[in-house]
């Protein structure tokens, strides 16, 4: 008998395949093509499919035959409301704060909600996710967003 030995890879095999075969739907209107004459749903098409493959790999790894006894796994409430939260917070804070601050607060706040991550890895890694966004997104790309915002007295008045 099959059992699912890891439900949170279970159910997010399931979600990539659902996504996947959403956008399908979406682009059913979208000519397609080949891969010598592609069409304008030749991308999304092969890039949903290439999801929901992983999706059925993810699957087959959840399940396995007569699974042995273990604790079960407890759910981590927080993680799971703080990565709904964490694009909410992003576009809520990126006008007033701007781009750097917004990174590192994300990125350590995000950390919070993980079991093994340690404060002091999760500064570090906002801190170069930080100066990375900033160099990529204002300097590289030359998007509209300012690395400090008004909310950051007298420093983001200067960026």
């Amino acid at each position: 008998m099959l059992k699912i030995r890891n439900g949170r890879d279970f159910v997010g095999g399931v979600t990539m395949i659902c996504v996947g075969l959403l956008f399908i739907w979406f682009g059913r209107e979208l000519e397609v093509g080949n891969s010598f004459q592609m069409g304008p749903g030749y991308f999304p098409t092969m890039l949903s499919l290439l999801l929901m493959a992983i999706g059925a790999l993810i699957i087959v790894q959840s399940l396995i035959l007569h699974a042995g006894e273990g604790e079960p796994e407890t759910w981590n409430w927080k993680a799971y409301i703080l990565v709904i939260l964490g694009p909410v917070g992003f576009g809520l804070l990126l006008s007033g704060l701007g781009l750097a601050p917004t990174m590192l607060l994300l990125v350590v706040g995000m950390a919070t909600a993980s079991r093994y991550a340690n404060w002091r890895h999760s500064i570090l890694l906002g801190l170069f996710l930080s100066v990375c966004s900033v160099l990529l997104f204002t300097k590289l790309l030359s998007l509209p967003v300012s690395a400090l915002g008004p909310w950051i007295p007298f420093i983001g008045e200067l960026f």
